[in-house]
C-alpha cells in the first residue's frame, strides 16, 4: 500500500477503482430514485458524507505522514482551493442541508446554488480527472485510491442529489457560478503570488490560474498555448459554451419528462 508504484501500476489500479465506482454510481442512482423511506434516505446521506470525509482524512494523512516521497506544503496542499475540491465540499454541504431540511423551500435557495456550482465545476472536471488522471506527486497505492475517489465521489454525490432529492440545474445557478469563478480568479492570482514557492521550488498554483494541469485534456488543449494569466481570458468562451450546454441538456430533459 505504501510502496512506490510504477506509472503502469498507477493506471492499472486507478482503472480498477474506476470500474468499481461506475457500479456505485449506477447503484446510488437507482437507490435514490426508488427509495421512499425518508429515514433510510437520511442514513444513506450520512453514510455518503462519512465516507467522503474519511477519504479526505486518509488523503491528508498519506501526504503528511505515510508517503515519504511527498513534500507537503502550504503552496500545494491547502484544502478547498481547487474547483474540484469546491465542488466536492459544496456537494457534501448540500447533502447535509437537505438531510436536515434546511433552506429547501425558497424559490432559489442556498441548497440549489450549492448543487448548481458543484455540478458545473465538478461534473465534467471529475470525469476528466478520471479519464486523464494527473499522477504527478502520486507515489503509492493510498495516493492512487485517494485521487480516484476525490473525483468519483463528486459524481456519486451529484447523482445522489439528483436521484434522491430531485435536483436539476437552474439558469440562475449557471449565471452565479460563472460570476463566482471570475471573482475567484484575480484573488487566486494574488494568493499564489503571496505564497510563492515551497522548499523544492514548486510554485503555488491554486485554481490552476498560474499553470494548467499537465494532462491531455480536450478543453484545456484549446488554451494551453497561452501563458498565464492570458489563458484565463481565452477560456471564457469555453466556460460559457460548456455551462450553457449543460443547462440546455437539463432543460431538454425536463421538457421530455413533461
Amino acid at each position: 500500500m505504501l510502496q512506490e508504484l510504477t506509472i503502469s501500476n498507477k493506471y492499472y489500479y486507478h482503472n480498477c477503482i474506476s470500474f468499481i465506482m461506475l457500479g456505485a454510481w449506477i447503484y446510488i442512482g437507482i437507490k435514490g430514485y426508488t427509495l421512499k423511506n425518508k429515514s433510510i434516505k437520511n442514513k444513506l446521506s450520512t453514510l455518503i458524507i462519512t465516507i467522503c470525509l474519511i477519504q479526505e482524512c486518509i488523503d491528508f494523512i498519506n501526504r503528511i505522514f505515510l508517503d515519504s516521497h511527498y513534500i507537503f506544503s502550504i503552496q500545494r496542499d491547502l484544502p478547498l482551493l481547487q474547483f474540484c475540491q469546491i465542488s466536492f465540499y459544496f456537494s457534501l454541504l448540500c447533502i447535509f442541508l437537505n438531510k436536515k431540511n434546511i433552506d429547501s423551500n425558497t424559490k432559489y435557495s442556498l441548497n440549489q446554488f450549492l448543487f448548481d456550482c458543484s455540478f458545473l465545476l465538478g461534473f465534467s472536471g471529475a470525469f476528466q480527472g478520471i479519464l486523464t488522471p494527473d499522477f504527478l506527486n502520486i507515489n503509492n497505492m493510498v495516493g492512487v485510491i485517494c485521487i480516484q475517489l476525490q473525483h468519483s465521489l463528486i459524481i456519486l454525490n451529484l447523482v445522489w442529489l439528483m436521484s434522491a432529492y430531485g435536483y436539476t440545474l437552474k439558469f440562475k445557478g449557471v449565471c452565479l457560478t460563472y460570476l463566482f469563478i471570475n471573482i475567484i480568479a484575480p484573488f487566486a492570482l494574488w494568493f499564489n503570488k503571496l505564497l510563492g514557492e515551497n522548499v523544492v521550488g514548486d510554485s503555488a498554483n491554486y485554481f490552476y490560474v498560474n499553470e494548467l494541469p499537465k494532462v491531455d485534456n480536450f478543453f484545456l488543449n484549446f488554451v494551453s498555448q497561452y501563458p498565464s494569466p492570458d489563458y484565463i481570458l481565452y477560456i471564457q468562451p469555453i466556460f460559457i459554451i460548456y455551462f450553457l450546454g449543460l443547462y440546455f441538456s437539463f432543460m431538454l430533459f425536463n421538457k421530455l419528462k413533461k
